[in-house]
């Protein structure tokens, strides 16, 4: 580990826009993957979610390299149809993308979960099956209520390493922060994805979230070429909060 490593920031939450990568950049993208991963992308079809994993494992990468560790690190990634993906690191962390936008997250305190959605005309009424009965009279016909809920629910659920199955046993109470699951309390915070897209990230309650996270924008450049410039200008020691996106 770099000696060099930012040992004041326990959370860190990098952001991006999805955009088409080129096809030398995608080869060398999945060349710092492990195998049984390169050869599982290479084989999907379609491209936009080739070009979104490897986004995310490239947030995922950056976040490391922020954290100290060196490039080589994903080696250890591992994917599993059954659980989320893990790597041979001291910290957690939490993947997610919707139509347009890419989030990883990772912690050195303890779970993490995060979860992304773009914003469609859905209502808590088409997904009464995941929503207990609070949960669908504060949503309404709110779309971005609905999206606050689910988002929050999923993001619970990564965070304590359940499934997409174990969505509909979090409860979020029908407010505007906050979850019940598996018996213990958790904390949900609101991320800055722009105004077409909703998104939390998600852990226990034993520590104060707000306090120990830094919210990072990244530009296409800086991904494209490993550099951590945000895309508001400033530099990654800024922990002042980011500005929004504008689309």
């Amino acid at each position: 580990m770099d000696a060099k490593a930012d040992r004041s920031m326990p959370i860190l939450v990098l952001i991006a826009t999805e955009f088409e990568i080129s096809p030398s950049l995608e080869a060398r993208w999945l060349a710092d993957l492990p195998a049984v991963r390169q050869t599982e992308i290479s084989r999907w079809p379609d491209r936009k979610a080739r070009h979104r994993s490897l986004i995310g494992s490239r947030l995922l990468l950056l976040s490391l390299r922020r954290f100290g560790y060196a490039e080589a690190c994903l080696a250890t990634l591992r994917h599993s149809p059954s659980s989320r993906p893990t790597l041979d690191l001291p910290l957690e962390f939490s993947l997610s993308h919707g139509d347009g936008r890419v989030v990883s997250a990772v912690s050195r305190t303890g779970p993490i979960g995060v979860d992304v959605e773009a914003v469609e005309n859905l209502s808590a009424q088409a997904f009464g099956y995941f929503l207990n009965e609070n949960e669908r009279a504060w949503a309404g016909h709110d779309p971005r209520r609905f999206y606050s809920i689910w988002t929050r629910k999923e993001a619970v659920a990564k965070a304590a390493g359940r499934g997409l199955a174990d969505v509909r046993s979090v409860d979020t109470g029908g407010a505007e922060q906050g979850a019940e699951f598996a018996g213990k309390h958790w904390q949900t915070v609101a991320l800055p994805v722009g105004m077409h897209y909703v998104a939390h990230l998600a852990c226990p309650m034993d520590r104060q979230l707000r306090d120990c996270l830094a919210i990072e924008q990244l530009s296409r450049h800086a991904l494209e070429h490993g550099e951590f410039s945000v895309d508001s200008g400033e530099t990654p020691d800024s922990r002042r909060p980011i500005r929004p996106f504008l689309h």
